[in-house]
């Protein structure tokens, strides 16, 4: 005979049924994805007070500039922190930012940001402040949920280019706004400061081969004038640099990197799969 107490619905059912309150907690210990997060907005600035256009999207943003302008910036209206003036290139300011700040996620946003664009409304609208500074912050929650050390958001705000159907990424590579979240040791994505200009893209395979995720939230994106301004990058952007730079990430990355020209201007290509392709034909 069976044993009753072994096998009736209700034995079967007791080990999985727990206390309501149970099911309602959500601590940080069991679903450490959900623990509390600070997060810091910081802007990168360098020769362009009177075109700085970022902090009024980010009024609660920490604006990092070099020591000798600091005066230069005194009517923007944010906290401010100096680097050395010989620091110079993006990836070198980004490393001295992961240093300096200790903070759960890290935004590092470029000085020419003019809105933020939603593409999956009705029609394509800009957040608010506030609205904004709620997405970064979900954005950082996902990124860490996901296991990922580095995140951004879609490169161009063309609704056309966007796959409704897929808003998430998981191997686009990230830049203008430059998310980091601290892994459970604390690490940090390193850039590579012997670029000074295609330095993103080479983070974002160095985090894809080691971490094997950089988040990627596409259904928002920053609108910028990236390359246009004075100052800022293109004090030390030239066509030999670019060049240079382009034949140093081929041959560190070989088949992983592709530079195209469509429309006479360049495009750069990663070919790192991280999903499995799958076919719906018998």
């Amino acid at each position: 005979m069976e044993n009753e107490s072994s096998t009736s619905p209700a034995a079967v059912a007791a080990p999985l049924a727990k206390p309501s309150a149970e099911i309602n907690l959500l601590s940080p210990k069991d679903w450490p994805e959900l623990a509390p997060l600070s997060l810091r907005l910081v802007i990168m600035s360098r020769s362009r007070p009177r075109t700085i256009h970022s902090h009024r999207l980010f009024p609660s943003a920490t604006l990092v500039v070099p020591e000798n302008e600091l005066a230069d910036y005194a009517h923007i209206p944010l906290e401010k922190v100096t680097i050395p003036d010989a620091l110079s290139g993006v990836s070198a300011v980004r490393n001295c930012i992961l240093r300096r700040f200790t903070d759960d996620a890290i935004v590092m946003l470029d000085d020419d940001i003019a809105a933020c664009v939603c593409m999956v409304s009705l029609r394509c609208r800009k957040l608010s402040t506030d609205e904004t500074l709620a997405m970064l912050e979900n954005s950082a929650y996902c990124a860490r949920g996901a296991g990922a050390r580095l995140f951004g958001w879609h490169q161009r705000s063309d609704p056309r280019l966007l796959q409704r159907n897929d808003p998430f990424g998981v191997h686009h590579w990230v830049g203008g706004a430059v998310g980091v979240v601290r892994d459970a040791n604390g690490g940090v994505p390193i850039w590579d400061e012997l670029l000074k200009c295609k330095c993103d893209i080479d983070a974002t395979l160095e985090e894809l081969m080691v971490n094997r995720l950089v988040f990627n939230e596409a259904r928002f994106c920053f609108v910028q004038e990236r390359d246009k301004n004075l100052g800022g990058n293109s004090l030390i952007r030239s066509a030999e640099r670019i060049a240079a730079e382009k034949r140093y990430l081929k041959r560190k990355w070989k088949a992983h990197i592709r530079f195209e020209s469509y429309h006479s201007q360049d495009k750069t290509a990663m070919d790192v799969s991280r999903r499995q392709p799958f076919s719906l034909n018998a």
